[in-house]
């Protein structure tokens, strides 16, 4: 037993049980808020009583005992030690005038028999009467007691009563004839203070600098009551034996107070045991979520003010409030533990409704409207849609998600609940694209009665298509082509990209399809028919300059990006998956962070960074797993292998080949998977296994109308599978099928052709086409090709005997392919004895034609840019600052007569990597 800050307040009583052996009786009243201490003290005066030979009788109040008449009186006499016969007159004395009485009042010779019993049993010791808990006493048991007093009034006794009372302003009841009197006291507890909770935690064998430190977190936390602080420090040591003074430090290294089991169950037991009035306050206060006025309180629980207000004043005085507010979580969630669900539902709708019509802002009303459940007032549908947007301002799309979907069950029109579940699915796509699944049947049902917006119809299209359901798509896209709903620009410039989608995702003809396959091949061919390629990028560019990923169609958003891809806009895409990556991680949308990393990795993979391709990718299949991909899983997952393979990670490639085959949807994105894998078999020499997925993949690419070089260059690889079957005739017939398809403008495609077709040709033939491949590739901007390119260059020229130029060609390969991660072509390239040092790096002429103009670090920033690195890299890589690149780079297009990065040589590929 713990006694601090309360030696005063003992000696005190002491001093009175001495005093009452010469004066007389003694009356003193302990008073103070909930959990001080007034029971330890009681209790702590009555065991140094005992200790000096008083006779020591108990009683301790309880409120469901108020009512029970003489509660109290017969819990004293009872510990008296009696006779038989002295039993049973005490009992027929206590049951008589229970009887006659019914416990108002004891007559006046049952009180003087009482009286008796208690000098008889104290034989001339002092006599002390302890009371506990007197504000739950019933009043019988008080009357007679106090007629007993003035019996024993030169008598040594003292009576000790222990009292909670919520309110000063209250009188102090039937001892009020007794606080003018020189034999009563007044004992006035208070919270302990800083000095003494250090002290507190001292007793409990903390040591000295450890109770210094965590004594204002524990005051801070309890407030200074002794009952919190008690539990608060066996929360400390949970899981612990008793702690002694070798192993005390052990309990937690940081200086932390950790609130557990048993704070929460000393509040919860707090407010169940105290007055009704204070947990009716505190659940009002727990559901307002705030600090509250006592106006409010009044309004919401429908009490009278000053009841509220000393409720108010009782919590804070206990310890449990702070400023108007809990001073731990711990304690709001106590206040609402014993309601049952409906108790709590009602008083959270009641609060939402106050919060309502005060005007608050709508996420706080909404937060009450979700915690009740909902409601079916029409004003709550209002304030959850606009606690929604909100919440997606903020970047919160789960606590979007969660307020429509309360919105959604407590909206009665059809219509605007349809719109609600647009809504909805739009928010949950951001978080969890599988959960969209649980919408479909809602938004379905709306579209079957003719709820279902313009908008609504697309956004139900879009989900079927990212599921791979091409055909219920389209039929829906058919609904909507007959209600004929009128859209703005943008609005139709996302129809034509969901359309592109639809014809992506559909199921491949030869495939197994079934019949009724031919409504998404109708939606397919009006893209093809109905929009050029030039429409569709015109689209895609509308949709992505207007987008706002809170409120966007992700099929739409992401054909966009795919359509810049494939139409080699790699810089655009780059653009702006960069500014809506922004977006997407302030939101924390994870599928969006997912579907942006996928598209950087493809963006990445056509420039050759393999590095950046395996990093966007691993990131995009981390984020979203391959199961939440639904239709669109072959993008990332042929990228990855893609990657991996070039990186000579061919173990990680097959795994993930293997891993990936049942989570492979079968369209036109898991002709992607189906060509990496093709490349991966030619990497690791198994040319038949290539040619079987090289020559599905083109034939499904056929009869699908997706043959398009820029979509899947599946030729290409074909062509290298022929030739590990040593059959130049075929991989050259492959490769000019390919030229006469590609763009004029696609310098990958033709670089990568005219590469591999060198392959197919006699020495000088060869040289020449290489040449003619490194300058395309070199303004295509894929690094890795290129490296290849160079490195196949390199070979020839050592054939030839132009050993300068071969090891410069080898060394510059080399460098680019360490940068892009291609670790198999890297070394090969060291295997060839190309330069490593840079005393080995093979120099070129200082009067090379046309570059004598330039100055040293000049030609290292026009090659550098030359490769197609940024401002910022190149300052990197030459540890200079930008301003110094931007000065250079003006100089370079001034004295070259170019105008900008695009225009400068290809040659200076290789005059700038011999400087460098």
């Amino acid at each position: 037993m713990i006694l601090v800050e309360r030696h005063a307040e003992l000696q005190n009583l002491k001093r009175m049980l001495d005093e009452c052996k010469l004066t007389g009786r003694k009356v003193a009243l302990i008073a103070g808020p909930g959990g001080v201490g007034k029971t330890t003290l009681l209790t702590g005066f009555s065991g140094y009583a005992k200790s000096v030979g008083a006779l020591v009788l108990s009683a301790s109040g309880a409120r469901s005992e108020q009512t029970h008449g003489l509660g109290v009186l017969r819990q004293i006499f009872r510990s008296l030690e009696l006779s038989a016969e002295g039993k049973e007159r005490l009992e027929f004395i206590l049951a008589s005038q229970e009887l006659e009485s019914r416990g108002s009042r004891l007559s006046a010779c049952a009180v003087d028999e009482l009286t008796d019993f208690l000098l008889e049993a104290s034989d001339g010791r002092p006599l002390v009467l302890a009371l506990d808990d007197m504000q739950y006493a019933d009043s019988a048991s008080l009357q007679a007691l106090l007629l007993m007093l003035r019996r024993l009034a030169s008598r040594p006794v003292i009576a000790a009563f222990a009292e909670w009372r919520i309110s000063n302003s209250k009188r102090l009841g039937i001892l009020s004839e007794c606080i003018k009197q020189p034999y009563f006291h007044y004992l006035n507890l208070g919270p302990l203070s800083l000095g003494g909770v250090t002290n507190f935690l001292r007793q409990q064998r903390f040591s000295e600098a450890r109770a210094e430190r965590l004594a204002p977190s524990f005051l801070a936390v309890t407030g200074g009551s002794p009952l919190l602080l008690q539990a608060l420090c066996q929360d400390q040591f949970a899981g612990r034996a008793e702690p002694d003074s070798e192993d005390v430090e052990l309990v937690r290294a940081e200086d932390e107070v950790s609130v557990g089991a048993h704070f929460q169950v000393a509040i919860e037991a707090c407010l169940h045991r105290w007055d009704p009035q204070l947990l009716e306050v505190a659940r009002g206060l727990a559901a307002l979520g705030g600090p509250a006025s006592a106006a409010e309180l009044v309004r919401l629980l429908g009490s009278e003010r000053r009841t509220v207000v000393e409720a108010l004043s009782a919590l804070t005085d206990t310890g449990l409030l702070r400023s108007g507010w809990f001073r731990d979580s711990a304690v709001q969630a106590a206040a609402l533990s014993g309601l049952d669900g409906d108790a709590l539902a009602a008083l959270y709708e009641r609060t939402a409704l106050l919060l309502h019509h005060d005007g608050v802002v709508p996420s706080k009303v909404a937060e009450r409207l979700v915690a009740a459940g909902g409601t079916p007032q029409k004003w709550s549908v209002g304030v959850l849609r606009d606690a929604a947007r909100q919440a997606m301002r903020e970047g919160d799309p789960s606590r979007a998600a969660e307020f429509l979907e309360v919105a959604r069950g407590a909206c009665g029109d059809a219509h605007e609940r349809a719109e609600i579940v647009g809504a909805l699915a739009r928010v949950l796509w951001l978080v969890k694209p599988s959960a969209v699944t649980s919408l479909l049947v809602p938004l379905r049902s709306a579209l079957e009665v003719g709820s279902l917006d313009g908008r609504g119809i697309v956004m139900l299209s879009s989900s079927l298509a990212w599921q791979g359901r091409a055909v219920e798509a389209a039929m829906v896209l058919e609904r909507f082509d007959t209600q004929q709903c009128e859209f703005d620009l943008i609005a139709t410039a996302e129809l034509m990209l969901v359309r592109q989608w639809l014809r992506w995702v559909s199921p491949l003809k030869g495939k197994g399809r079934a019949d009724g396959i031919a409504r998404a091949d109708c939606a397919g061919e009006e893209a093809v028919e109905g929009e050029s390629w030039s429409d569709l990028v015109m689209s895609a560019e509308q949709v992505l300059e207007s987008c706002r990923l809170a409120d966007a169609l992700p099929v739409a958003v992401l054909s966009a990006l795919l359509t810049l891809v494939y139409g080699n806009r790699l810089d655009d895409a780059q653009r702006w998956c960069a500014m809506l990556r922004t977006e997407a991680e302030a939101y924390r949308a994870v599928a969006w962070v997912a579907l942006l990393a996928a598209v950087e990795g493809m963006v990445a993979l056509r420039r050759g960074d393999l590095v950046d391709a395996e990093r966007h990718t691993r990131r995009a299949l981390t984020v979203m797993p391959p199961h939440n991909w639904g239709a669109a899983v072959g993008l990332p997952l042929s990228c990855l292998v893609y990657a991996t393979t070039a990186m000579g990670k061919t173990s990680e490639a097959e795994a993930l080949i293997k891993e990936a085959l049942p989570e492979v949807h079968q369209n036109a994105f898991w002709l992607h998977f189906l060509h990496a894998r093709g490349r991966f078999y030619v990497a690791i020499n198994r040319p038949y296994a290539a040619l079987a997925d090289l020559r599905e993949c083109g034939t499904l690419l056929v009869n699908s109308h997706l043959d398009h070089p820029a979509f899947i260059p599946w030729r290409s690889d074909l062509a290298e599978a022929w030739l590990l079957l040593r059959d130049p005739l075929s991989a050259r017939a492959a490769l000019d099928e390919q030229l006469i398809l590609a763009n004029v403008e696609d310098e990958r495609v033709r670089g990568c052709s005219l590469r591999i077709m060198a392959a197919t040709l006699d020495i000088p033939a060869r040289a020449s086409m290489l040449s003619d491949a490194v300058t395309v590739l070199f303004k295509s901007g894929d690094q890795f090709e290129l490296a290849i390119a160079l490195a196949d260059a390199s070979d020839v020229e050592l054939e030839y005997g132009r050993f300068v130029e071969s090891r410069l060609s080898a060394h510059q390969a080399k460098r680019m392919a360490k940068f892009c991660g291609a670790e198999p072509l890297y070394w090969r390239l060291q295997k060839t004895g190309g330069a490593e040092k840079q005393d080995d790096t093979p120099k070129t002429q200082e009067n090379t034609p046309g570059f004598t103009v330039l100055s040293q670090s000049e030609r290292k920033v026009a090659a550098l840019a030359a490769q197609g690195r940024s401002n910022r890299e190149i300052s990197r890589t030459l540890f200079i600052t930008v301003s110094t690149v931007e000065q250079h780079l003006t100089k370079v297009y001034r004295k070259l007569r170019v105008s900008s990065r695009s225009g400068l040589p290809a040659e200076l590929y290789l005059m700038g990597s011999a400087d460098h």
